[in-house]
């Protein structure tokens, strides 16, 4: 009993050791076991979270090369690491996480597709088109790239509680078993010593204890070996997370429940200017944030912002991106996704390109690419913010549309790079002549708009217009060239009651147009009846598109008479427009309307087989001369045409006439010159019409062999009081006869114009003295009154 006593102390201590082991071992698995588990959240989360990071770094360049800058290079070493990324998410712990859901699978097979279709194109991403096409269908991707990434983190978590709760029920049922021993034990010493009189009964039991115990300690030894080898396991699993921790691009930090900071990698201290050990776990955000002010790196109320921003999104445990501009210029992404555990996990992003680059995107939408002044976009944004502000000031605001004389001449003879610095001068020059609160855009090549706030005094509109025109029309010098270029102007005025800003811009064009009508390098107010007549005109286009010419046009002639017989020699014909519902319309208004839509080309062809036709019925002794627009050289095959009509109609081509104007022949295009030797060719003849109209050069009249020149009205009208036009009438026929060509003067209404006309020595004449444009049944019956007259006398 004495010797028993002992052994029984010691069995009892060793019993209690045993089982306080236990239960500090099973402590410590249950602790490690949930580190790792955070560990193994953590790497599928790491890795999704850097698939959509490299994915958004290959979007950057790619959208530096769509906008001409970046390099090729950067761009397919980004493609070749998402690449990369693209075999993770299809290997290893992230595979069964994609298997799991398949939103997730068509997720991985888009990139893998877009990947199959861009690596055809990434050699080619330098051309902008190429890069924007790779960014089209990038854009779909990163939404759900994003999303991917955000399931991946719920996922690991997931995975933690699952892991969790099965390590929870084994760590019970071990403590069960351990506690159970420990009872067991303590029941055999109760037995042992209430039986220790039982010398051989209590031998049996001490064996069977000593074997139980032997058996225990080989489990023991188990558990101890097991519990070496799952320490080693997660030394090297925190190893491994520590170095993906510190090697992030991005910051990273972890709050817990309490606030306090759990863990941070070095990559947020470096971006912050702060040292690894200064960003202690425990240390609450608060902390950090002070911490960052007294380093410098933002300022005390860009902090203060984010952390109260933060602290809204950890209060309604929301999760949200933040942009935070530092001192340095550099501007942070800061991504808040809070945790299960009333903690949260904020990611710090570098995105100092990509803003800088999104900015100068939108900057270039908005503005003109060669002035860098706003452009159309921009302007109507400001005119519709700077009209409501006047109008609620009750102040006036104008528009002006200015439009570079002569522009074409600089691109056409210096060349496009010579027009673009003149451009860029002129651009300059006018922002010199507004104020601040005005607004200078560019809508395109040669056409500016000035936007005039705050009016007080009308004087001040007619003020800047003039001093556009001095300021514009000043030599400008550019290597070595010194350019003339003028200025026209086009100037609308608010009227303070409903301020449309597409309104200003057409009625400011309209007062622009009649600028350029007058003479150009001056400026027009824009008036009411500019309106009147733009609506006049499109709905003389639309008619004039839709019309029957059969049934609404007519053609009448007006005789053109030998000056010293007065005999009828050519009939000219003329068009009218008697069906046009609109009222009567001018011949001129008529074709400048066809010209500028192209129906010249039709009508032209139109009249000249209407004419033809009539002209068959004639007596043979008359000529007949039709018009041709300098558009239907340009549009159409004039020769062709010419040769069709006098092919279906019959008419003689050496009774034909053509008249062209003098701009056809100032032109100088390829057209029309081989165009006008092909017409003489055919038997027909030219004659050149409203002669001395055009620029002063008569080098064309050598080079084109003309068979008459018309002297235009406007020398004839005045000549009888005018000596300049006698004397510029005389030089015309003087030179015509020179070069062996017939003149006649248009527009004689009068006896003494006739005389004047025939001392000159010209040869026919054209005008309502003689008679006005008739029908053709009116010059038939003319013509034969004129037959029987002579034949009487």
């Amino acid at each position: 009993m004495g010797a028993f006593h002992p052994l029984k102390i010691g069995l009892s201590t060793a019993i209690i050791a045993l089982s306080v082991g236990a239960v500090y071992l099973s402590t410590l698995i249950f602790e490690r076991q949930e580190m790792l588990a955070m560990v193994s959240r953590y790497n599928v989360a790491w890795s999704a979270g850097q698939g959509v990071n490299e994915f958004l770094r290959l979007r950057q360049r790619v959208s530096e090369l769509a906008a001409g800058e970046g390099s090729k290079q950067e761009a397919q070493l980004r493609f070749e690491i998402v690449k990369n990324r693209l075999e993770l998410f299809r290997s290893g712990e992230f595979q069964p996480f994609v298997l799991e859901a398949d939103d997730r699978q068509r997720t991985v097979e888009s990139l893998s597709n877009f990947l199959h279709r861009a690596e055809m194109l990434i050699e080619q991403v330098e051309i902008p088109a190429t890069a924007r096409a790779i960014l089209s269908e990038m854009v779909p991707l990163e939404g759900d790239l994003i999303g991917l990434a955000a399931e991946a983190n719920n996922y690991g978590g997931q995975q933690v509680a699952r892991d969790q709760q099965e390590l929870l029920q084994l760590h019970w049922t071990f403590s069960a078993l351990a506690w159970g021993l420990v009872l067991c034990t303590f029941v055999l010493i109760v037995l042992l010593e209430r039986r220790h009189r039982l010398l051989i009964q209590a031998q049996q039991k001490l064996h069977a204890l000593n074997a139980t115990l032997v058996q225990t300690s080989g489990d023991l030894e188990k558990a101890n070996s097991a519990a070496h080898a799952a320490n080693d396991e997660l030394i090297t699993q925190n190893r491994l997370f520590d170095s993906a921790l510190h090697n992030m691009s991005q910051g990273l930090c972890m709050f817990g429940e309490d606030r306090r900071l759990i863990v941070s990698n070095r990559r947020l201290a470096a971006m912050y200017g702060l040292s690894p050990e200064s960003l202690r776990p425990g240390s609450t955000l608060e902390d950090i944030i002070r911490l960052t002010v007294q380093a410098g790196i933002c300022s005390r109320d860009n902090a203060e912002n984010i952390h109260s921003e933060q602290l809204s999104l950890i209060a309604r445990k929301k999760g949200g991106t933040l942009l935070q501009e530092l001192s340095d210029g550099r501007v942070i992404s800061i991504l808040h996704q809070p945790m299960n555990n009333e903690g949260w996990l904020a990611t710090y992003d570098d995105i100092t390109e990509r803003h800088h680059a999104e900015a100068q995107m939108v900057h270039m939408a908005r503005h003109d690419a060669l002035t860098d002044l706003p452009n159309r976009i921009l302007l109507r944004d400001r005119m519709v913010s700077e009209l409501a502000r006047c109008q609620r000031h009750q102040r006036s605001a104008a528009v002006f549309c200015l439009d570079l004389d002569h522009f074409k001449n600089v691109n056409d003879t210096l060349g496009h790079s010579i027009g673009d610095r003149l451009l860029r001068q002129v651009a300059a020059r006018i922002s010199t002549l507004v104020r601040r609160e005005d607004t200078v855009a560019r809508l395109g090549g040669d056409e500016f708009v000035i936007l005039q706030v705050d009016v007080t005094q009308p004087a001040d509109v007619d003020q800047l217009a003039q001093r556009i025109l001095e300021v514009l029309s000043e030599p400008y010098q550019l290597d070595g060239h010194q350019i003339l270029i003028g200025v026209s102007v086009g100037v609308a005025v608010t009227s303070g009651i409903v301020d449309d800003p597409d309104t200003l811009l057409k009625n400011a064009d309209l007062a622009l147009y009649r600028a350029k009508e007058h003479g150009r390098a001056t400026y027009r107010f824009f008036e009411p009846e500019m309106d009147a007549r733009l609506q006049r005109r499109r709905t003389i286009e639309l008619d004039l598109r839709a019309a029957d010419f059969d049934q609404e046009f007519d053609v009448v002639f007006q005789p053109i008479v030998n000056i010293h017989t007065l005999q009828v020699t050519t009939l000219e014909a003329l068009l009218r427009w008697p069906g046009c519902r609109h009222g009567p319309v001018e011949t001129e208004e008529i074709i400048a309307i066809a010209e500028d839509t192209g129906l010249i080309v039709n009508l032209g062809e139109w009249v000249l087989e209407k004419a033809c036709r009539a002209a068959v019925k004639l007596p043979g002794e008359l000529n007949f001369a039709v018009n041709l627009s300098p558009t239907q050289f340009m549009r159409g095959d004039v020769v062709e045409m010419v040769s069709r009509v006098l092919a279906a109609t019959g008419f003689p081509a050496n009774r034909l006439e053509l008249e062209v104007t003098e701009t056809l022949l100032l032109e100088d295009s390829q057209r029309s010159s081989c165009a006008l030797p092909d017409l003489r060719a055919l038997g027909v003849r030219i004659s050149l019409d409203d002669f001395g109209t055009g620029y002063s050069s008569l080098g064309y009249l050598r080079k084109y062999t003309v068979d008459k020149i018309k002297i235009d009205r406007s020398f004839v009208e005045q000549i009888s009081t005018n000596q300049d036009h006698m004397a510029i009438v005389h030089a015309i026929v003087s030179l015509a006869h020179a070069l062996g060509m017939k003149t006649t003067a248009e527009g004689i209404e009068t006896e003494d114009q006739l005389e004047i006309i025939r001392a000159t020595g010209c040869d026919e004449v054209q005008g309502y003295l003689f008679s006005p444009p008739k029908s053709l049944a009116e010059i038939t019956d003319s013509l034969g009154n004129r037959r029987s007259k002579a034949a009487a006398a």
